[in-house]
């Protein structure tokens, strides 16, 4: 028999790893994709909670400036509705929102304002949908309560103070919004309009005010703006017979359109001419700069 050196006498065995575990001990089993979507919602909602709410301050009554231009009704129709935008723009307005479509924060401290629901109030007052709306953002929730003008448009409602709103209807809330907010929503969702305090002032501001304002630019009306009349101009006197074009506010439209005609065709002549011009200004490409025209043909 072979003798074992005392080195190997005196080395202790080493015992055989332990089999490695399946999978890794410490991870966390895989969550449910309901809970996942249930946590990243309540986490969204803490950031909208922990945001700083605009217009926390409003008590929902119209501004000063905004009452003066109100009142200033023995104005010429023109520079009313002028100064009346220019006071709009300035501060804030008030968008109604379906008592069911928004979380309280975001209706601001106009919630308490608006009362309870008691139904629509007076005649053809739009009704509610039936779907409830869900959005983070109130003005587009307020798109689905728009107006139907008597010309057939639709109109996004708008209201200078949350009384004005409740005369409209007592069963919406009130959200104070920027202009501007309002005016993109009015340009996505309806026909680019706004109507203003409906059920108690029922006024239709004016598209391209409405357009401009949504793209962030100063609405300048076309009875003033020089460089649209020159292109109307330039349009009106290639029409035969036409040998003149001048501009002034209207009373019902926004424009007033004096085209002199030579009358030396006759009737049928100034007939055709004035055809002629109707066809220009009834291009919708003129939609975002002018609202509403007259024509007003003039002996050459």
């Amino acid at each position: 028999m072979r003798a074992v050196s005392q080195s190997a006498q005196n080395q202790q065995a080493v015992p055989a790893p332990a089999p490695a575990p399946v999978g890794d001990s410490t991870s966390e089993p895989p969550q449910d994709p309901q809970v996942a979507a249930a946590v990243a919602a309540r986490a969204k909602l803490e950031r909208l909670l922990a945001a700083p709410a605009p217009f926390a301050d409003d008590d929902g009554s119209v501004s000063p400036e905004v009452r003066k231009a109100l009142e200033a009704v023995d104005l010429p129709r023109h520079q009313y509705l002028d100064e009346l935008w220019a006071a709009l723009v300035g501060g804030r307005l008030i968008v109604p929102v379906a008592a069911h479509a928004l979380p309280g924060r975001l209706e601001g401290s106009l919630a308490q304002s608006a009362g309870l629901p008691h139904g629509p109030s007076g005649d053809g007052a739009p009704q509610v949908p039936a779907h409830e709306v869900h959005t983070a953002d109130a003005c587009q929730d307020a798109a689905t309560l728009a107006v139907n003008l008597p010309d057939g448009h639709i109109a996004l409602p708008v209201f200078t103070s949350a009384e004005a709103m409740n005369q409209w209807r007592s069963d919406v809330r009130p959200v104070p919004v920027s202009p501007q907010r309002a005016a993109q929503v009015a340009c996505l969702s309806t026909d680019q309009l706004w109507v203003l305090d409906p059920g108690s002032r029922d006024l239709r501001l004016p598209r391209p005010a409405v357009v401009a304002l949504a793209g962030g630019e100063a609405w300048v009306p076309s009875w003033r703006n020089e460089p649209v009349q020159a292109e109307v101009r330039a349009q009106l006197q290639e029409v035969d017979g036409v040998t003149g074009v001048a501009f002034g506010p209207g009373e019902d439209a926004e424009l007033r359109v004096f085209i002199r005609i030579d009358a030396a065709g006759g009737r049928a002549g100034v007939a055709r001419s004035l055809e002629g011009c109707q066809h220009v200004m009834v291009n919708p490409a003129w939609g975002d700069l002018i609202d509403t025209v007259e024509l007003c043909p003039l002996p050459a």
